[in-house]
């Protein structure tokens, strides 16, 4: 079993060291790294989360290990052979706006983070992975201004989307594992 990722503490950890992104896109990033081009993936996190004019402080050492170990649960879930791999999103109590919300910025960290790591790839995606990639892009621009809050159908709907993204990342991944 995989250990879990804290919400919270990967967003305090954020706010600490200064990047303004939210621990969804900061989780959706470092996914897409690691899909891309594990070799790569947690230099190029470095590079893209942990700031350089802080190096020094104390904040940014602990920051840097929360976000070194999310990078290496992400890894052990993407490997997970009982698609242990989840995404990182507010609680469900938060609601239904905020939570799509969410989900576009995890989608948007993913479609960066996949294409700085997996631009230089000779790997060819499948037809179900391009397909995968071009649906997470769509997903970026979802209107999350039209969702209800309190819709029953709509937090099902998100339910069902969290769970397609989910085995969709699940894809790219085997796809670009090296041969």
């Amino acid at each position: 079993m995989t250990a879990a990722i804290d919400y919270e503490t990967i967003e305090t950890c954020l706010q600490a060291i200064g990047p303004e992104i939210s621990a969804p896109e900061a989780h959706g990033l470092v996914t897409g790294l690691v899909c891309g081009n594990f070799e790569q993936s947690l230099a190029l996190m470095g590079k893209e989360l942990l700031p350089e004019k802080h190096a020094d402080d104390r904040e940014h050492h602990e920051s840097k290990a929360e976000l070194t170990q999310m990078h290496a649960v992400i890894n052990e879930q993407l490997r997970d052979a009982e698609l242990g791999f989840r995404l990182l999103l507010p609680a469900e109590t938060t609601g239904v706006a905020k939570r799509a919300s969410a989900l576009v910025n995890w989608c948007q960290g993913f479609m960066y983070g996949f294409g700085i790591s997996a631009r230089d790839s000779e790997k060819k995606l499948s037809d179900d992975a391009q397909e995968a990639l071009q649906d997470l892009g769509e997903f970026t621009r979802l209107d999350t201004l039209a969702v209800s809050e309190d819709d029953e159908d709509e937090m099902q709907a998100l339910t069902e989307l969290e769970e397609y993204i989910r085995v969709a990342v699940m894809t790219i991944y085997q796809d670009m594992l090296p041969t």
